[in-house]
């Protein structure tokens, strides 16, 4: 149990102080010049390092502290990347940053077999591949073919590395990610009409997907996550179909489609069970499986009934609908027991889910009488799936009646927290029951906790004290039990709870990053002084960090090198290229890592009636009120402009052009937080130093 404590103590406190090192930088803080800034993040990134390297040499223990430490540093390698894109304007969240970041984690990953370095390099490439094709700061129109082999691409590198690797989490993440990039191209072809064929094609492979996981592998976990993206698939297509054909035979369609889900499911089922379903991991598949469809059977046919309703019934009154959801659906659920389980189940999801869309119209007094039966059949109940619907339809029920009673949303989520509360700790039997009660209460917890974006009240401190005294507390106290995925949980809202300050804005980055940096002291600080008081933890020998020393610190060199040659080059950009005042139309988001920026469109970011793909090079003139206005394209992909005679003063600027539109990497102009309105208000032209080469360096904006 000590060991569990301190490692979970440790883990705390270099998390908390990693988030506080990203929230400081992206904060943009104007007390550090440039060098500095840049000196400070590489500074961090040794410091972790150096830590790592001194906690396996120099005092020859905490090896399990000694790896995150260093894989904390090559996360600060990231940083630094993304911190000299801020400071020199560079595009936000561009791909470049994350495939720099990319190449060194996954030499390291390489180097180490380390686990979490791997994940790490999977998590990147998918930054990259998403930042590639939706870049954050402008638009890019791809022709059909260009976007389809694309995203294509993306999902088949994904493919070659589940067929390939063979540690233990990468797999199953590229494989997440494979069938992820195969949905994006359905929904890309939905949204503006392309890819007509593609929904066939890619229903033929999740079935063939099913197949080979059923009949030939045999893998569960990825017959669920198949199975995970086929349903969502069909609840798309479904609601598509709706859409464009809003008449009963749709409706009707979805009926049968439910049905025939539920019918199908049966027939695998047995055939699984023929097979084997022995043991923890065959009961989990089980149970999992019935979920899944059970979930998406009963959205498709709750969504079918209410559309049937909203047609063939011109004023249908909520009291009859509720009565028919206990009476044809909840009730024969719960008596007629000899039914099959996912017939069962279903009905009892499409109750509930009818039960939810009329609760705001029923009498407060008959729903939560209603609610009071259904929590005692939930105790009762020694069925795990519809003890798991019967709690997820408590949950909604209780906030729909504190809301409708109070209405205070605060409240609703309280009610939320404390029912799940109180159903995690009676329910003693079945793992699973209880992570539902988890799950629900720290999402409202963590929903608490974002109530006002941009308030700062008494309610707002005491929800976040609350989300982390109860987050923390659960996971030292649980750390002793073998609950892995009660703790999962909690760390994925913990993270989850970190990446939400972050987007914001009820108070500053620089303040979060100093509470979150004490935080983590305290933490670590704690963690060493129980360690002390408990006699220390016995840890094994960390050999990849002592044999491949060497190569992991050329790693390292090369990192700071790199840095180091981009400031210089920026820095001599900015001494000696020539200043262009152009005139531009600026929008205001927020970068990943980087903070606050202003999204820039210039007046020769589109070129008329041109439709090219490459690299360009264009021609800018200054008008009489000294503006550079476009002047003509000097070449495009090499091949120049023949025709073009240079005049005195005229300035060559390289780009990229797609179709029309040309990109600059002049497109992001990063601001201390909070001042983005102000700026786009005031933004009417942009500075900009061009070098003798070409290239664009954004020096400032301005209204003048």
């Amino acid at each position: 149990m000590t060991e569990r404590w301190v490692k979970t103590g440790y883990f705390m406190g270099v998390a908390l102080t990693l988030a506080s090192i990203v929230y400081f930088f992206a904060s943009n803080w104007q007390g550090f010049d440039r060098l500095t800034k840049v000196s400070l993040s590489v500074g961090f990134m040794w410091l972790f390092y150096g830590a790592s390297a001194v906690l396996a040499y120099v005092m020859k223990r905490y090896d399990f502290l000694s790896k995150w430490l260093f894989v904390v540093g090559a996360i600060g390698f990231g940083i630094a990347v993304a911190l000299v894109g801020q400071i020199y304007n560079s595009h936000a969240d561009s791909f470049w940053l994350f495939l720099i970041w990319l190449i060194p984690s996954g030499i390291l990953a390489w180097m180490t077999g380390y686990e979490p370095l791997r994940i790490l390099s999977v998590v990147l490439l998918q930054l990259t591949f998403w930042f590639y094709y939706f870049p954050s700061s402008y638009q890019v129109d791809r022709g059909e073919w260009e976007a389809f082999v694309t995203l294509f691409v993306f999902a088949l590198i994904n493919g070659i590395i589940f067929v390939f690797h063979r540690s233990a989490v990468v797999p199953y993440l590229a494989y997440v990610a494979l069938q992820g990039w195969l949905f994006v191209i359905f929904q890309i072809g939905m949204i503006y009409d392309r890819f007509t064929g593609w929904p066939y094609v890619y229903a033929f492979i999740l079935a063939g997907f099913l197949y080979y996981f059923f009949n030939i592998a045999k893998r569960r976990s990825y017959i669920l996550i198949t199975g995970l993206f086929a349903g969502v698939f069909l609840i798309v297509q479904y609601f598509r179909f709706v859409a464009e054909y809003f008449h009963g035979g749709v409706f009707l369609a979805g009926l049968l489609l439910a049905g025939g889900l539920v019918y199908g499911s049966i027939q695998l089922l047995k055939r699984v069970r023929k097979v084997s379903v022995d043991g923890a991991k065959g009961r989990t598949f089980m149970l999992a499986f019935q979920v899944l469809v059970t979930a998406v059977a009963s959205l498709i046919a709750v969504s079918s009934i209410m559309g049937l309703i909203t047609i063939w019934a011109n004023d249908f009154s909520p009291n009859v609908l509720f009565v028919l959801s206990i009476v044809c659906f909840v009730f024969p659920a719960i008596f007629l027991q000899k039914w099959n389980d996912i017939v069962r189940y279903t009905l009892l999801a499409v109750g509930y889910g009818l039960g939810a869309i009329v609760s705001w119209e029923i009498p407060i007094f008959i729903f939560v009488s209603y609610s009071i039966v259904l929590l005692f059949f939930y105790l009762k109940s020694s069925n795990t799936v519809v003890r798991i619907l019967t709690n997820i339809a408590l949950s909604v029920y209780g906030l729909v009646i504190v809301l409708d009673w109070t209405n205070e949303l605060r409240l609703s989520f309280l009610f939320v927290l404390a029912l799940n509360g109180c159903l995690y700790w009676l329910v003693r039997g079945n793992k699973y029951e209880r992570l539902f009660p988890l799950l629900l209460g720290l999402g409202a917890l963590l929903l608490l906790t974002s109530m006002d974006l941009f308030t700062v009240d008494a309610g707002y401190v005491l929800s976040n004290v609350l989300f982390v005294v109860v987050v923390v507390g659960f996971i030292f106290f649980q750390s002793k039990n073998n609950e892995r995925f009660g703790l999962g949980i909690a760390w994925f809202y913990w993270w989850l709870f970190l990446v939400l300050k972050y987007y914001e804005f009820a108070w500053d980055l620089l303040d979060k990053s100093i509470s979150l940096l004490i935080s983590g002291i305290l933490f670590l600080a704690g963690t060493a002084f129980l360690e002390k008081r408990r006699g220390g933890i016995q840890t094994e020998r960390m050999n990849w960090l002592q044999q491949k020393w060497r190569s992991l610190l050329a790693v390292a060199v090369i990192q700071s090198i790199f840095i180091g040659s981009v400031v210089f080059d920026k820095e001599q950009h900015l001494r000696n290229g020539e200043v262009v005042k152009l005139q531009l139309a600026p929008v205001d988001p927020r970068s990943l890592l980087q903070g606050d920026y202003v999204r820039l469109r210039y007046e020769i970011s589109t070129i008329e009636k041109r439709d090219e793909r490459g690299n360009v090079r264009i021609i800018l003139r200054k008008d009489d009120k000294g503006v550079y206005r476009f002047a003509g394209i000097y070449s495009v992909n090499g091949k120049k402009n023949e025709r073009y005679v240079r005049q005195e003063g005229d300035v060559l600027l390289n780009g990229k052009i797609k179709g029309d539109t040309v990109i600059y990497g002049i497109e992001s102009y990063f601001v201390p937080e909070g001042t983005g309105g102000d700026v786009q208000e005031q933004a009417r032209f942009a500075y900009v130093r061009v070098s003798k080469t070409g290239d664009a360096l954004l020096e400032k904006i301005s209204d003048r």
